[in-house]
Parts: structure tokens; C-alpha cells; sequence
């Protein structure tokens, strides 16, 4: 019997621990349980609203000058004077070098003296004609002869004046390729000039959207590395369809600015439609979950987060528009906290200050 005692106290020993542990995991559980539900996560809203919103078409392109050109010889012969420098702004038909110029005006004048020569020949022997005193063959050669004369002194003319070489257009010289004393074939390059008064982007818009476009729409021009936004317009809309890409090229014409400058890389953002009063949900509110988008709600100054599958419509750079019915004005939004939220989590407007 003493040995059965023994035996029976360490298991009513082990028997009330383990009663003891469950007891107090028991109690821990639904302690934390109770922790859990009593948290309130602190969060901060704002007030849906109501107010306009576009719709864009997105591309991107690089800036171009609409009137931009290389110049180039036409004739052969040595840089006598250069008259401009990079950089210079040049007006139409300015003179921006000469090539050959001493040699071709010799000739030229050359031609103008044998001309004057040949119309006085010509004017003695037209009178004498008129008067019957030389054959018609005397006249005819005269003649010959004058005509003859006209456009030689017409070809070294044009000669002398492709001497100079000029600007086609007002602008800036961006580039020159000459220096004064090189001789230079014809057809060289000599200069790029630029019109900067006109910019332009070409988009590449997908065919099933072009319908969308029509020539004056407003389009917005978008540099990150200026941190600007420069308005333009569309030009034009080609009436072709490239089938290599299923693209249609539209022409963008953008305002003049002194900051604008051929070759930089611009966002376009192409104006199709605007709607004034779309209730607009700002998109640091939203939790994307596999391609959801979802928001959370909430009424008074605590109270639960109620969570809503966000339908959407037009978007900018700040919001959303909603779709949803049952998203009213002035429903309060949870903008700050949200993440990691769950539908029905207690929160309360946190203290700002």
C-alpha cells in the first residue's frame, strides 16, 4: 500500500501542472485575443470630393524643330569670309559666308561688259535694220548674238550669287562645318540652322484610338528633368497607318519657351475628354491587392474601417474617379494607415499635432 501512495502522488502532482498550464494558456489566449480587439490603429482621412477630370491618350517623344536644315555649298572654291559664329541668330537670306566670291564677280562683271557690248551692236543694227540698210541675216545674227550675251551674264550672275551662301530662314545657326581659308567642294555641308520658334513632337498612336484625335486638341508636354509641364496642340494627323507597328503619326506643335529645346525627351499627354463633376478618390488612399484596387472607409471620429473595391474611370497624376454607387461626397476616406488594414479593424483619427 505504501508503495501504491507513492505512485499516486507524482501523477496528482504532473495531473494539476498540466491542469495549472492549460488553465493559463487558456487565459493567455483569449488575453491576447482581448489585446488584439482592443487596438485601435490611428489613421488619417479626408473627405471625398467632387471636381473635373481627364481623359489621356499617353506617349512620348523628342522634341523637334519644325523648320531645321543644313546648308550647303553650291559651288566649289575657297571660304573667303565667315559672318557668323554658333549660336548667332540669323534673318532670312542672310549672308553666312562666301566661297569663291572674288573669282565668280570678275566673271560676272565680265559677262555684264560683253552684254552692254552686244546690246549696243544690237540696237545699231536693229536701226539700220528698220531703215533697210543690213540684210535680215545681219539682223538675226545681231540678235543671236545679243540674246546670247543675256544668259551668260544670267549664268554668271546666278554664280556669283550661290557664292554666298545665306540663310533660307530666320533662326539659329546651331552648327557650323567651315572655316575661312578651306577650300570647299560643292554640296559640303557649311551649317545647320534651327527655327526654335516652332517645336514639334511626332507621337505614335495606336490605330484603334486614333479616331479619338482630332487636329487643335490640347496636349500637354511633360519634362521630368525640368520639372515642367509645357502646353502644345495637335497639328496634324496623318492619314496613314504604318503596318509595320499599327500606328498613326500625329503631329504636336508646342508653344515657344525659352526653355524648350530640340532633342529633349518629353512625356505627351493628348487631352480626348474631360469630365466636370467626377467624384475623385485620391490614389495615396488605395491598396492594390492582385491587380485590385481597394480603399477603406470610415464613419466618425472612431470606428471601424469598412473596405471597398475601388471601380475607377478616368485617372491623373492625384486621383482616381469613381464608379461606384455607393460612394457618396464628403463619405470620409482613410488616406494614411491604411496598409496592412483589415476590413472591420477598429481606428481613430489620428492627432495631427
Amino acid at each position: 500500500m505504501k508503495y501504491l501512495a507513492i505512485l499516486i502522488l507524482p501523477v496528482m502532482l504532473l495531473t494539476a501542472a498540466a491542469c495549472s498550464n492549460n488553465a493559463r494558456g487558456d487565459n493567455g489566449d483569449k488575453k491576447e485575443q482581448k489585446e488584439k480587439e482592443d487596438i485601435v490603429v490611428p489613421v488619417q482621412v479626408e473627405n471625398l470630393k467632387r471636381g473635373p477630370i481627364s481623359s489621356y491618350i499617353l506617349s512620348s517623344a523628342t522634341l523637334e524643330a519644325e523648320m531645321s536644315v543644313d546648308i550647303v555649298a553650291e559651288t566649289s572654291g575657297v571660304v573667303e569670309q565667315l559672318y557668323v559664329e554658333e549660336g548667332d541668330r540669323v534673318k532670312p537670306e542672310q549672308t553666312l559666308a562666301v566661297v569663291n566670291f572674288e573669282e565668280l564677280k570678275l566673271a560676272k562683271d565680265k559677262a555684264e561688259m560683253a552684254l552692254q557690248e552686244a546690246e549696243n551692236s544690237f540696237n545699231r543694227v536693229k536701226s539700220m535694220f528698220e531703215r533697210e540698210l543690213v540684210s535680215q541675216e545681219e539682223f538675226d545674227n545681231a540678235s543671236f548674238n545679243y540674246n546670247q550675251k543675256k544668259l551668260d551674264f544670267e549664268n554668271a550672275r546666278v554664280k556669283l550669287d550661290k557664292s554666298m551662301i545665306k540663310a533660307p530662314f530666320a533662326g539659329t545657326i546651331t552648327e557650323r562645318f567651315i572655316t575661312k581659308g578651306q577650300y570647299m567642294p560643292m554640296n559640303q555641308k557649311a551649317f545647320s540652322v534651327v527655327n526654335q520658334d516652332i517645336l514639334k513632337v511626332n507621337v505614335f498612336i495606336p490605330e484603334e484610338r486614333i479616331a479619338m484625335i482630332k487636329s487643335g486638341m490640347h496636349a500637354d508636354l511633360v519634362s521630368e528633368a525640368m520639372d515642367r509641364v509645357f502646353q502644345g496642340s495637335v497639328k496634324r494627323v496623318s492619314h496613314v497607318v504604318d503596318p509595320s507597328t499599327g500606328t498613326v503619326k500625329v503631329t504636336i506643335y508646342v508653344k515657344a519657351d525659352q526653355d524648350l529645346r530640340p532633342g529633349m525627351f518629353v512625356k505627351v499627354r493628348i487631352l480626348t475628354d474631360t469630365i466636370e463633376d467626377a467624384l475623385l478618390v485620391p490614389k495615396k488612399a488605395v491598396v492594390y491587392q492582385n491587380d485590385r484596387k481597394y480603399i477603406f472607409l470610415m464613419e466618425g471620429d472612431e470606428g471601424k474601417a469598412q473596405q471597398v473595391e475601388l471601380e475607377t474611370g478616368y485617372q491623373n497624376d492625384m486621383f482616381f474617379q469613381s464608379l461606384n454607387d455607393e460612394l457618396k461626397e464628403n463619405v470620409q476616406i482613410i488616406v494614411a494607415g491604411q496598409n496592412g488594414l483589415k476590413d472591420g479593424a477598429k481606428v481613430r483619427i489620428a492627432n495631427n499635432g
